[in-house]
């Protein structure tokens, strides 16, 4: 009996984690026409015992965090774990990063993060390419074989799949400010572990402090779910502007999209990242730049 429940639990978890991955329909081995797709939601939602808060709560999506409560709960989390000794933990502290104030130290600063596991099987860094002063900032995932052998972001077929994309509303990479979640690829793309994306989360809400963008760009879902602080996958998370604060107090209009490389996978999606420059432009169009005069 015991046995049963154990099992119960471990395949309601890895329906969860599917979930919290961007999977959101159950489909069956063979196709039914007249079957109506199950929402693995609404299955976690009756499925999930009832005592059992953490993995319903999980499942329905939960009381999404605040991207300043992200921030807050990843420098705790580092705190807590033992991926770094002690006496270099400050070296992702709020007062450590607030001390950098500049865009050129920060990179030196992040050239020198041993501390964090990634640094050590990447070849190069990939800090950032594009304008810095641009009015907008693309954050992509993780550095791809390309980006790692050339340390510069968007650099493989995906980036050039993304040239195209920003050059039909009229940008390039001159008007742009380009970066990733992830500084560093991990090898053999693997996902990043917590402890990672724990480690190198205020690192990326520090970088968008300094550059100051008026808008920023989100492409791909693990990218939206973090800085956003969301379970969604990123076919709810995309196609609406939210404000953001990055932690210096001044919000900033999100928007998440599709990332260039699963586009690549997914061509019939482009529409869908269409759809997001076409709101990116408007946006872009109908708010004037900082330095213009009133």
């Amino acid at each position: 009996m015991f046995a049963q429940n154990d099992d119960r639990n471990e395949l309601i978890a890895m329906l969860a984690w599917q979930l919290d991955m961007g999977i959101d329909e159950a489909l069956l081995d063979d196709p039914q026409v007249d079957a109506v797709p199950l929402r693995l939601d609404q299955l976690l939602a009756v499925a999930a015992p009832a005592g059992d808060k953490d993995v319903s709560q999980t499942a329905m999506g939960g009381t999404a965090l605040q991207p300043s409560e992200a921030v807050k709960m990843a420098n705790s989390a580092l705190a807590n774990s033992g991926a770094i000794p002690s006496e270099d933990k400050t070296n992702t502290d709020s007062s450590a990063l607030a001390d950098i104030t500049s865009l050129s130290d920060l990179q030196s600063a992040m050239a020198k993060l041993d501390d964090c596991p990634l640094k050590h099987t990447a070849s190069n860094l990939c800090f950032a390419d594009g304008n810095p002063g641009a009015r907008l900032m693309i954050i992509g995932e993780a550095p791809g074989r390309d980006e790692d052998r050339m340390g510069v972001p968007f650099v493989g077929a995906d980036g050039q799949l993304l040239d195209k994309m920003i050059a039909s509303i009229g940008l390039d990479r001159a008007s742009v400010y380009l970066t990733n979640l992830l500084p560093w690829r991990p090898p053999g793309n693997r996902s990043p572990t917590d402890e990672e994306t724990a480690m190198l989360l205020p690192w990326l809400f520090r970088h968008v402090q300094l550059a100051k963008p008026e808008f920023v760009l989100l492409l791909g879902g693990a990218a939206a779910k973090l800085v956003l602080g969301s379970h969604d996958g990123i076919m709810k998370l995309r196609g609406r502007w939210r404000d953001v604060d990055f932690g210096d107090g001044l919000p900033r209009p999100v928007l998440a999209s599709l990332h260039p490389a699963y586009l690549l996978r997914s061509p019939a999606q482009k529409r869908l990242a269409f759809e997001d420059l076409l709101l990116l432009a408007k946006q872009l169009a109908a708010v004037r730049p900082n330095d213009e005069s009133g």
